[in-house]
């Protein structure tokens, strides 16, 4: 990856950036340099589970794990457990008042998607806590990167995401031989977590997913199917994988950049589509002046080739319009409108704080995040995806971060109700730990 360095800022060894390469490991511990290589080498995988317990993958292990291997790096570790004492009494808080708005009258969850109807006292439902848990693991894994941040992590970030392409290619391929499953390390599954705890159910069981599901695709013609890799199906690849082809393509990294894309077009999701506009769409128009004029012409072109030529025709039918008037786009408008229409019900308290986090899942993270915890939750998770496109000064890889995060603020928003995976939390740490560079090289820089 060669690119412009950007400053290395780790607190334990300030280095000449004409001495190293910017991408150089930095050492910090015979245990902590082995324990974020691996931390970010399995963050994107979702589909495998290291013990038969839901949540369980191999990254929230990993991360659970830094509680203790992190111990002894001085103030950073007791910055971390702060962090985490300071989230469960922010949560507790937000808890209690989005469950004084069932005090006030009880909401109509019939229209809704509920996750799972199990109370522990009141209204305080089992996925109040479980999700919360999962929250928690992607909020360490922002904090821990930004924390301990250095160059090298981009690097190590990108591998994992590679490796994660490189075994859906694998798939892909296999599936068109055999027209059969070759995925042998997915375990895990989603659906019932009574079944599953038990051991129970099978991928043709209502309600029941395996993390290895199989979505044919029409893309390439019979026989083949939609790429997913190890994260369970292709609109989660796409939220895995675009920020990083988005931030691969500012940076002129043009062979990862053309390896990402392959992967995602193979996937034949719209949510990928979505996120390259927005955030290559974004990129370019900053750095070019006359970009707007090629994007026009680059809209016409294909606008003539979908009503003249056949295979591109098809091929946007497949991936777009036929989803936008399909019953399953209607079923997403309809849910949409019944999870939106919850904080405007009359209740105050549920306006403001929603029914409490992990109450329900619509099919897109906005009215998701509307239902679950109201107008200010939904605010406070936009600033905190987007804090950095504001705070960063246009220098060095800015635009390629920014594009990066509003790919995945708008993919979230429209199409994937999805907080728990890793590689999107991994570009907002990068994205604060450039706000951090840039605030110490002005302080560096300032006048004495």
């Amino acid at each position: 990856m060669n690119a412009t360095p950007m400053p290395s800022h780790s607190s334990n060894v300030v280095q000449s950036q004409a001495a190293i390469d910017s991408y150089a490991w930095i050492p910090q511990g015979r245990l902590i340099d082995p324990y974020f290589k691996l931390l970010l080498l399995v963050a994107p995988i979702q589909s495998i589970l290291v013990t038969p317990v839901q949540g369980t993958t191999p990254a929230f292990v990993v991360i659970g794990g830094g509680l203790v291997i992190l111990a002894g790096t001085g103030r950073r570790y007791g910055r971390l457990w702060s962090m985490l004492l300071a989230f469960t009494l922010l949560y507790s808080i937000y808890m209690a008042l989005s469950m004084s708005g069932y005090l006030i009258d009880q909401p109509d969850l019939s229209q809704l998607n509920v996750v799972r109807d199990v109370f522990i006292v009141g209204s305080l439902r089992q996925t109040h806590l479980t999700q919360g848990m999962y929250l928690l693991g992607p909020v360490l894994f922002c904090y821990l990167t930004y924390s301990f941040y250095q160059e090298a992590f981009l690097k190590y970030a990108y591998y994992g995401i590679l490796i994660l392409a490189l075994y859906g290619f694998y798939e892909f391929v296999f599936y068109a031989i055999f027209h059969t499953n070759g995925d042998f390390l997915s375990n895990r599954d989603f659906g019932d977590l009574d079944k599953v705890s038990a051991g129970l159910g099978d991928n043709n069981e209502a309600g029941f997913v395996s993390g290895s599901l199989v979505q044919q695709s029409n893309l390439f013609g019979a026989g083949f199917m939609r790429l997913k890799s190890l994260v369970g199906e292709p609109s989660m690849y796409a939220l895995t994988v675009t920020p990083f082809a988005v931030y691969a393509f500012v940076r002129r990294w043009r062979l990862i950049f053309g390896i990402l894309l392959l992967s995602l077009f193979m996937g034949g999701s719209t949510t990928a589509l979505l996120g390259l506009a927005t955030g290559i769409g974004y990129a370019y128009t900053r750095q070019r002046q006359d970009a707007v004029l090629y994007i026009i012409a680059f809209l016409l072109v294909f606008t003539l080739l979908y009503f003249t030529t056949q295979p591109v025709h098809d091929a946007l039918d497949s991936v777009l319009f036929e989803k936008l008037n399909s019953v399953s786009g209607n079923q997403r408008s309809d849910l949409f409108m019944a999870h939106a229409h919850v904080v405007l019900d009359g209740n105050i308290v549920r306006t403001l704080f929603g029914l409490g986090f992990g109450t329900v899942r619509s099919t897109d993270m906005l009215s998701t995040m509307l239902a679950n915890v109201g107008m200010v939750g939904f605010i406070l998770y936009s600033i905190i995806l987007l804090a950095p496109c504001f705070l960063l000064q246009r220098k060095g890889d800015t635009d390629a971060i920014v594009g990066a995060l509003l790919a995945v603020y708008f993919m979230e928003m429209i199409t994937v109700p999805e907080y728990a995976y890793l590689p999107p939390w991994f570009m907002v740490s990068l994205g604060f730990a450039r706000v951090r560079q840039q605030r110490r090289a002005l302080t560096w820089n300032a006048p004495l």
